[in-house]
């Protein structure tokens, strides 16, 4: 190792941190000072540190192992960490881990230094003792002046305790004066309540029994009422349901017989209309044969005299359905007249039978009246086609002969 690399190696700043944290009120504090084990650790730790560094400035580099004070800066930095942790959180704990690594790693790597003379530990041993009163002083002020402070404040607490017992005394007092005139206000205030309660009582009752027998008359004039009304309430539900019987049955035959009056007006009219085609059909007939009843049986006075008979047959078959929509409007008209019969004679015929009878006829005429089917309509020809031939056939064999 040069001289140049012994003066500045790492392990001469490691120390100087060390060393430059014995100053700091911490380690001075109570909980370090006042415990055994944590002040012994303490003064190990810093105690060792001041024996390394004077080694490191008493020995020179040529007796210096390179090795060695390697290992001693690489082995120096776990209890550098422990004391930069204590200073953070103040755990003694980490102080007794300081000097264990000291113990297990560091100062068994003292041979890296050359034997010194005993008159160099005469010299070191005042600075580490030195150090370590240093630090014992600094504890004892801390303690001084913690013990100050609780002796002002255990004379501040008398001093508060005298005065708050002097009010506890007061209080004491002024309690027991309104508890003396709090007892004899209430027992004034049960007498007079007393007093009113039997007045209140007596009116109460009095009020009660008077409320009662008003109660009393009222309840007996209001059931004669409620029974005279119901009574009569009874009697207009007996009217108002003939009345009701009655209007339901006008309404209904009265339907029925405006249906039937229009059904016959139809019927009416489709009959003249089939009249109509009939007569012009059977004047054409007649007319046809009055203008060739004179002619001579010949072949040029036959067709003439099928066209036109053939065209009154044309002329007529309207008729035909004519006729049918007059016998179905007819048939409609006569049907609503019995229905408007029947609805108008129902509540007469069953009025002095039983409701149960009643109920059963009406039920009766529902099924009569109501879900019936309507007959279709369909456009029958008022001829068969066949037969028309046939009559043609037949009614030129008339004329030739």
């Amino acid at each position: 190792m040069s001289i140049s690399a012994y003066t500045n190696h790492p392990i001469r700043a490691s120390i100087e941190r060390i060393l430059s944290m014995q100053s700091a009120p911490e380690f001075a504090d109570v909980m370090v000072a006042g415990n055994e084990s944590h002040a012994f650790a303490r003064d190990r730790v810093f105690g060792l540190t001041q024996v390394i560094q004077s080694l490191l400035s008493q020995t020179p580099a040529q007796l210096v192992s390179t090795q060695g004070l390697n290992q001693l800066q690489a082995n120096i930095q776990a209890p550098l960490n422990e004391l930069t942790n204590f200073l953070a959180n103040k755990n003694p704990a980490h102080i007794v881990n300081a000097a264990a690594q000291f113990d297990q790693n560091v100062q068994s790597l003292l041979w890296s230094f050359a034997p010194q003379y005993s008159k160099s530990l005469s010299t070191d041993l005042p600075k580490i003792l030195e150090s370590q009163a240093e630090t014992a002083r600094e504890s004892i002020n801390q303690l001084i002046v913690q013990r100050d402070g609780l002796a002002n404040r255990i004379t501040e607490l008398q001093i508060k305790s005298d005065e708050y017992a002097k009010n506890l005394e007061t209080l004491t007092i002024g309690a027991a004066q309104e508890r003396a005139e709090a007892a004899a206000t209430v027992a004034k205030l049960e007498q007079q309540f007393a007093k009113n309660e039997t007045t209140r009582t007596t009116t109460f009752d009095a009020t009660v029994q008077e409320l009662r027998t008003e109660f009393n008359l009222f309840e007996n004039l209001t059931n004669n009422k409620s029974e005279a009304l119901i009574d009569n309430l009874e009697t207009k539900k007996k009217e108002a349901s003939r009345l009701l019987e009655a209007i339901g049955n006008t309404g209904i035959t009265g339907n029925y017989q405006k249906i039937a009056s229009s059904e016959s007006t139809q019927a009416n009219i489709w009959r003249w209309i089939t009249v109509s085609f009939f007569a012009i059909g059977v004047a054409i007939a007649v007319t046809t044969f009055c203008k060739f009843l004179d002619q001579p049986d010949k072949d040029q006075n036959f067709w003439p005299v099928v066209i036109r008979l053939l065209f009154a047959i044309a002329i007529t078959a309207p008729a035909w359905y004519t006729a049918k929509e007059s016998a179905r409007h007819r048939t409609n008209s006569d049907r609503a007249k019995q229905t408007e019969l029947e609805l108008a004679s129902l509540g007469p015929f069953i009025e002095l039978m039983d409701a149960e009878k009643k109920n059963e006829i009406r039920e009766q005429l529902i099924k009569q009246y109501f879900g019936k089917t309507i007959d279709a309509h369909t456009a029958n020809p008022p001829v068969d086609a066949s037969a028309i031939k046939d009559f043609a056939i037949e009614l030129a064999k008339a004329i030739k002969k």
